[in-house]
């Protein structure tokens, strides 16, 4: 283990001990080999604290990992406008020209993903060639990958203790985050909290002061970074702009700097894909219910399905995913850089969750026109499936049988000792250890044997001593674990409901709000459209009775259009919908266009409009968040709203909306 922390050869190790123990041994310290087992420092924590003072004052020469000698390398590059010679790192690192060729290959490869250059030129040196975005990409990576969260949480409550120590890997990175800065920084931000209602995640107050530390420090070494105006000119409209413009200029008072306009561009982007949370957006249940909602049932139906389980509390998990994915998808669309510290152990422990979650993501790559979902990011949707799935297991019991040969009275303590300290295991009674009916304890759901003796035989089981000795209390331990995991692919039964009141009056609204919907429902096709605003237009006067109510109901759509496009890439259509108060009811119509409208790379057939009033009810964003993931999933149906006529249409709404009641009666039944 020693050996593989440290990426060298066991014999590099096996030659270095002797040396070690000799140390110890003329400085009074217990060091202890014991074959089989390990080695060990056997001295108090107190003691041990004063070898690693002893060794600060050592002169050992310090060697570096492959890993810490790039980032170092890199490091030196960034903060060196000038070219550097291979000398100097081989000397720095006290390593061979072959070893630090080997290197900076490895580094030059890396850096491609940040378009980014290493050049080598033979007389001139090394130094790198790319846009000061890139830079700070690079340096907000290396920042998160030397130092953990627990460091960077101890570093912004006490900064004093960290000095400059000139090329150490931990503290070599604070050249580029001056403390008095980070002071400025979080006592402006906790300013700006207070005053604006805003609350930070523990990431994303992290990853904040990151960001504004480095952009700081780069402009006052003159590093200046660029915007396309475009993409300027609309990050201005949004409201993270205005929180972006209040940071900086408290930040540009209190650390006599100017600000430039470009610099706010970037902030705002880094704020929007942040997880804040702004009370005002909390309230926007427009974009959360409508868009989010589709998305997350989806995503829902196709864990559950890949994993052939139910998730109990689905409202619990759709509200925990609706928070993760707005300022996601905002990452992911702008393409800024997404860590997960816990990605190889999510992995690790969670792999068939994360492999379901990978799957289900690939309607993501549509939503933000990538490629690929950033494994960590699929992590980050796994972790939430794996603390739902963890919840339906808390609450149920293992039920097990006794297998002891050495009668009652024993079978009898041991299950007295196991339901005394496992509460989660119900042993249901006592078997024989000779005859065991495989098929007749699976008929009466039995899931695990414990046994006394050990067990030939193809079901689950554990030999423990009657008495559950300490030993046998951890051997428990971990085969109830594997159970735990065995379980997360078999389907979860749920508890038993009463179909009461609230139950019926809910199934009773689903289905009126769904009459009501193929009643209203409604079609008008028209020749063609020269805008987006021109659609919305027509969509407005489908089910507005006054010119106040068509106002209401442009503003709502296009209000919402602006939060982000309605069109649906790939399917050559909107998906128009808002919440207003200009219904009192859901509304669904179509728009149908006898010549599409091909603008900004959009190629417009049909529009859906999909209306629900301002007080809506669970079950009528049931059915419209029901229509919505229809629309996505089935292209006959998708078809028939370009083409078809009304009653085409309603027929094949009707078929949907049928399934969809019948889905919630046997949900509700069931519990």
């Amino acid at each position: 283990n020693i050996a593989k922390d440290l990426e060298v050869s066991t014999r590099t190790i096996l030659r270095e001990l002797p040396s070690i123990e000799t140390w110890l041994y003329d400085n009074d310290f217990k060091f202890v080999k014991k074959p089989g087992v390990g080695l060990l420092i056997d001295e108090t924590l107190e003691n041990k604290e004063l070898i690693l003072e002893l060794l600060e004052v050592e002169n050992i020469v310090k060697t570096y990992t492959k890993e810490e000698r790039k980032r170092l390398i890199l490091y030196e590059l960034i903060s060196n406008r000038e070219p550097l010679k291979l000398v100097y790192f081989t000397s720095c690192l006290k390593v061979s020209e072959g070893t630090l060729s080997n290197d900076l290959d490895e580094i030059e490869e890396e850096l491609k993903k940040f378009k980014m250059t290493l050049v080598r030129k033979q007389g001139v040196g090394i130094y790198l060639e790319g846009e000061e975005e890139s830079y700070r990409k690079i340096l907000s990576q290396l920042f998160h990958t030397t130092m953990g969260d627990e460091e960077i949480i101890s570093l912004l409550k006490n900064s004093s203790k960290y000095k400059e120590d000139y090329l150490n890997i931990k503290k070599n990175i604070l050249r580029f985050l001056d403390v008095k800065t980070l002071k400025i920084i979080q006592k402006v931000l906790a300013e700006i909290e207070s005053k604006n209602n805003l609350k930070l995640s523990d990431s994303a107050y992290i990853g904040l002061i990151i960001h504004l530390t480095l952009t700081i420090q780069r402009i006052q070494n003159g590093d200046s970074i660029q915007m396309d105006e475009e993409i300027l000119a609309e990050l201005e409209k949004l409201p993270e702009f205005k929180l972006a413009e209040t940071i900086c200029n408290h930040l540009a008072q209190d650390c006599n700097i100017c600000i430039p306009k470009d610099e706010l561009g970037y902030i705002t982007m880094h704020i929007k894909g942040s997880k804040l949370i702004l009370e005002k957006f909390e309230e926007d249940k427009d974009f959360f219910n409508l868009d989010m909602m589709q998305l997350t049932t989806y995503l829902i139906n196709e864990v559950e399905s890949e994993l052939g389980i139910k998730i109990n509390d689905r409202e619990k998990l759709n509200k925990d995913l609706l928070n993760h994915l707005v300022p996601a998808i905002n990452r992911l669309k702008m393409q800024l850089n997404i860590r997960n510290p816990l990605l190889d152990k999510i992995k690790e422990k969670y792999l068939e969750v994360y492999e379901a979650c990978e799957k289900a993501c690939e309607i993501l790559k549509t939503v933000v026109k990538l490629e690929k979902i950033p494994d960590a990011e699929v992590a980050y949707i796994a972790m939430h499936f794996a603390a739902a799935i963890e919840r339906n297991h808390s609450k149920e019991k293992i039920a097990a049988v006794i297998a002891c040969p050495t009668g009652i009275g024993t079978s009898k303590l041991l299950a007295s000792n196991i339901e005394k300290i496992f509460k989660h295991i119900e042993v249901k009674g006592n078997i024989s250890a000779i005859n065991i009916d495989i098929e007749k304890l699976k008929a009466q759901s039995i899931e695990c044997i414990i046994s006394t003796v050990e067990l030939d035989v193809d079901f689950p089981n554990v030999c423990l001593n009657p008495f559950l000795l300490a030993e046998d209390r951890e051997k428990l331990k971990i085969f109830l674990k594997e159970m735990m995991h065995q379980k997360v692919r078999r389907p979860i039964q749920k508890e038993e409901v009463k179909f009461d009141k609230t139950s019926i009056e809910f199934i009773s609204k689903i289905g009126t709000t769904i009459l009501r919907i193929l009643e209203t429902l409604k079609v008008s096709a028209i020749a063609s459209a020269t805008s987006i605003e021109q659609i919305i237009d027509e969509a407005s006067k489908l089910f507005a009775c006054t010119n106040e109510a068509q106002r209401l109901i442009a503003e709502g759509l296009m209000n919402r259009e602006k939060i982000a496009t309605t069109y649906l890439p790939g399917y050559n259509m909107m998906f128009l919908h808002c919440r207003t108060a200009a219904v009192n009811e859901c509304k669904l119509g179509v728009i149908q266009l006898k010549m599409p409208l091909i603008i900004d790379e959009k190629h417009i057939e049909a529009a859906i409009v999909s209306l629900v009033p301002s007080a809506s009810t669970e079950a009528e964003l049931e059915i419209m968040s029901h229509i919505s993931s229809e629309v996505l999933e089935d292209g006959d149906f998708r078809e028939h709203i370009k083409k078809e006529d009304i009653e085409s249409i309603e027929g094949l709404l009707e078929s949907k909306l049928k399934t969809l009641y019948r889905q919630q009666i046997m949900k509700t039944l069931e519990g």
